[in-house]
């Protein structure tokens, strides 16, 4: 189950879906492991995967937010939808931060997937 995402989002056909890669001027190489663009009135989905024993940091979860930001920002997206699916789950830290920069957070404990809005 799905909750906290904003009233109109939809899955949809994205127009590509792509591990992210750039490398902007004066800036450190960006990297997210998942980039699904949609349409200009659609929402684009950004994030990463952690498959592994260690919980995600509150260390990744701000370079993921400046990253993801980062490619909003590059690809010209208006809405975008960021997540981070983590199978060893989160610091308590890592949730804090990201939620302190967003609105709406959903945590799926069982699949142990955050979305941010």
């Amino acid at each position: 189950m799905i909750n906290n995402l904003p009233e109109d989002f939809r899955f949809v056909r994205y127009l590509s879906i792509w591990s992210y890669k750039a490398a902007p001027v004066h800036k450190t190489d960006i990297q997210v492991d998942i980039f699904a663009k949609g349409k200009d009135d659609e929402y684009s989905v950004i994030g990463e995967v952690k498959n592994r024993k260690t919980k995600f940091s509150l260390k990744e979860a701000e370079e993921f937010f400046e990253k993801a930001s980062d490619v909003k920002r590059l690809e010209n997206v208006d809405r975008a939808v960021f997540f981070v699916f983590s199978a060893s789950g989160f610091y308590k830290n890592a949730i804090k931060f990201l939620a302190s920069f967003i609105s709406q957070l959903t945590l799926f404990r069982f699949f142990k997937f955050l979305v941010l809005i």
